[in-house]
C-alpha cells in the first residue's frame, strides 16, 4: 500500500536525485522559496515537505551524472549495462522522460513552476506540479494510473478549489489516483488512495495553514544560502523524523553542482546562547595541521573555543563515558576543558600492517580494536603544561572506571601514558614539546609523532590543496579523502588480504576504482545567529565523456 501512494510522488523523487537550476538563484518571493509557488497549496502541519524549484533542468543533471563511474557501477549491480540504461528503464515506467525539458512539457507539466511533495504520516502523501497544459497532464497520469496502478476508470469531479480527476479500479470504493487542477493557478494537486480525499482542503487551505507561512522554515531559509535546486523541510514536536523535545525544526537546501552536491542545514538553537558559543570560531595561534602525519584520509578540527563545551561534552561523549567520568571524580571543565587551546585537529590513516582478509570487522570497540584498522593522531595546544601533565598522571588511577589500563612508560626518553583495553592497545597520552598534548595509537604512531614534533615545523599537512577550503570558516570541520584512502587500500602489501588474497584485493581494487569519481566528503559546523547550522558536501572528480565502467569480478 505505501508502495501504491508514493508511486504517483516518484516525479519528485526522481527529482531529488537530480535537482535543478544550479546556479540560479532563488531570491524570496521568486519560485521554490516558501513565499511563493507549490509551498503555498501544502499543508504547514506536514510530518515532511519538499519544494523543488524548477523541474526543467533535471535533464541536465540526469544527464552528467549518468557519466559518473560509479553510477554506471550502480547501474551494473542492478543489471543495467550502464547508468544511461538504467534511467531510461526508470524513466519508461513514470512515462515521462525526466531528463527532459520538452518531454516533460509535452506530458503538460510546467517544470520552471517548480514542484513539491508532502508527506502527511501513515501511506499518505500528495504532490503538487506545474501545469502547462492540463488536457495532457491528465493524459499522462491516466496512463500511469492505467499501466502502474490498474486503474481503469476515470471520473471529472468540479469540487471547490478547482476540477478532481480521480482514476479507480474496477469495483473499487477509493480512487487509485487523484489529480485537482487548482482554479486560477497553473498547479495541480496530486495524490494517492487516501490523500485524495486531502487535495480538497490542501486547494481550498487559508495561506496561514500553508507551507508558505511556516516562520521557522521562512527564517531558516533567510539564513541559508539563496542559490539552492530544493529545500527540505522537517517540522520539531511531531516525532516522526525530529525527536520531540529538542528543535522546533530542521530546513535542509541542497545545491547539485557539477563537482559537488552539498546539503545545508540550519535549526533553531532551543538552548541558550551561550551553549552555542563553542561554535564560534577563535583565530588559533598554532597551525597543528602541519604536525599530522601526510598520509591521514580524514583530518578534522576544531576551531571554537574548547572552554565552551562543558554543556555539550556529556553529549558528544554519551552515556558511558559520561558516567565514567562522574564517577573517577575528574572535573572536566576545569581540568581538561579550560585548559585546552582552540585549533584541535585529529587525524587517522589506514595501519599499513591491516589485515582484510577475514572481511569487515564488527563495528563494537567491545568487540573489534580500531587500531588494528587505522592509526590514531590528535593534537592539542594547552594553557597550562604543568597542569595537563598533572592530569596526565590522573589517569593510571582513574583509568578502570573507564574499563581500560593506563601505565606510565619512558618512550625514548619521554613520560608518556600508555592504554590497554579488554580487545587490546588504546589511545595513548603524552605531553610533547611546547606544551602539546597528543593522543595516539598504536604505540608505534605515539613515538611517530612524538619523533615528528621535536623537529622543526615544516609541510601544510595531510589536507590536499582542492579540499582547504572545506570548512576553513566553520567552528568543527571534517574532511573525508575518499581517494587517499582509496589509494591506501590499493597500495597494502599482499599479506595483508590473507591467504588467497590476490582475489580479494582484484575485486577491491577494481571496485574502488569503479567508484574512484567520489573525491571526498567534507562537513562542517557552526552558528549563524541564533540557529545551528552544518554543510556537508560529496565532491566529485567527473569521468570524462564516453568512459566505461567495466562490472566487478565476483572472487
Amino acid at each position: 500500500m505505501f508502495r501504491r501512494a508514493w508511486l504517483p510522488t516518484l516525479f519528485l523523487v526522481l527529482a531529488l536525485a537530480g535537482c535543478s537550476r544550479c546556479g540560479k538563484e532563488a531570491g524570496p518571493g521568486g519560485p521554490g522559496t516558501s513565499a511563493a509557488g507549490p509551498a503555498r497549496y501544502l499543508p504547514r502541519d506536514a510530518q515532511a515537505a519538499v519544494v523543488i524549484n524548477d523541474l526543467g533542468a533535471l535533464g541536465e543533471k540526469l544527464a552528467r551524472f549518468q557519466n559518473l563511474k560509479v553510477a554506471s557501477f550502480a547501474a551494473q549491480l542492478q543489471n543495467f549495462s550502464s547508468a544511461e540504461g538504467y534511467v531510461s528503464a526508470v524513466m519508461k515506467q513514470v512515462g515521462v522522460d525526466l531528463r527532459s525539458r520538452q518531454a516533460l512539457e509535452a506530458a503538460g507539466i510546467a517544470p520552471e513552476r517548480g514542484a513539491g511533495a508532502a508527506f502527511l504520516g501513515g501511506n499518505r502523501a500528495v504532490s503538487i506540479v506545474g501545469t502547462k497544459d492540463a488536457d495532457k497532464l491528465q493524459e499522462t497520469f491516466g496512463n500511469f494510473a492505467r499501466t502502474r496502478l490498474g486503474a481503469s476508470e476515470q471520473k471529472k469531479t468540479s469540487v471547490d478549489g478547482g476540477n478532481l480527476v480521480t482514476f479507480s479500479r474496477p469495483g473499487a470504493t477509493e480512487p487509485a489516483l487523484g489529480i485537482l487542477f487548482l482554479k486560477g493557478t497553473d498547479y495541480a494537486l496530486l495524490g494517492a488512495g487516501a490523500s485524495v480525499a486531502s487535495l480538497g482542503t490542501l486547494a481550498t487551505q487559508p495561506v496561514e495553514k500553508s507551507l508558505a507561512s511556516e516562520p521557522v522554515l521562512n527564517a531558516s531559509l533567510q539564513r541559508l544560502p539563496s542559490e539552492r535546486d530544493f529545500h527540505v523541510w522537517l517540522p520539531g514536536g511531531t516525532g516522526a523524523f525530529i525527536p520531540a523535545g529538542s528543535v522546533q525544526g530542521l530546513t535542509l537546501t541542497g545545491r547539485i553542482e557539477e563537482r559537488a552536491v552539498t546539503v545545508h542545514a540550519d535549526a533553531p538553537w532551543p538552548d541558550t546562547q551561550a551553549s552555542l558559543a563553542a561554535l564560534e570560531p577563535v583565530k588559533a595561534g598554532a597551525n597543528l595541521l602541519g604536525a599530522l602525519p601526510v598520509d591521514s584520509f580524514l583530518v578534522a578540527r576544531f576551531s571554537g573555543d574548547p572552554s565552551h563545551l562543558d554543556g555539550a561534552w556529556p553529549y558528544l561523549a554519551g552515556g558511558y563515558i559520561t558516567r565514567a567520568v562522574q564517577k573517577s571524580g575528574l572535573d572536566m571543565k576545569a581540568e581538561v576543558l579550560d585548559n585546552l587551546k582552540p585549533g584541535m585537529v585529529l587525524g587517522m590513516s589506514l595501519s599499513p600492517t591491516v589485515q582484510l582478509g577475514a572481511g569487515m570487522p564488527a563495528l563494537d570497540l567491545r568487540r573489534t580494536n580500531p587500531f588494528r584498522f587505522v592509526h590514531l593522531v590528535a593534537l592539542a595546544d594547552t594553557e597550562d603544561a604543568a597542569k595537563t601533565q598533572a592530569t596526565l598522571e590522573k589517569l593510571p588511577a582513574i583509568a578502570g572506571d573507564f574499563g581500560a589500563k593506563v601505565e606510565p612508560a619512558d618512550l625514548a626518553g619521554q613520560r608518556v601514558y600508555l592504554t590497554s583495553y579488554r580487545a587490546g592497545e588504546g589511545a595513548h597520552f603524552a605531553l610533547g614539546p611546547n606544551g602539546r598534548l597528543v593522543v595516539a595509537a598504536p604505540k608505534a604512531q605515539l613515538e611517530a609523532t612524538l619523533a615528528s614534533l621535536a623537529k622543526p615545523a615544516g609541510g601544510d599537512g595531510p589536507v590536499a590543496e582542492d579540499l582547504k577550503d572545506a570548512g576553513k570558516d566553520a567552528a568543527f570541520s571534517v574532511v573525508l579523502d575518499l581517494k587517499r584512502l582509496s589509494d591506501a587500500v590499493k597500495n597494502l602489501p599482499s599479506e595483508a588480504w590473507g591467504i588467497g588474497g590476490f582475489a580479494i584485493k582484484a575485486t577491491t581494487v577494481r571496485w574502488l576504482e569503479a567508484t574512484d569519481d567520489l573525491r571526498a566528503v567534507t562537513l562542517a559546523v557552526s552558528r549563524k545567529d541564533k540557529a545551528l547550522q552544518a554543510e556537508m558536501s560529496l565532491r566529485l572528480t567527473p569521468a570524462a565523456p564516453g568512459s566505461t565502467t567495466t562490472q566487478p569480478a565476483t572472487p
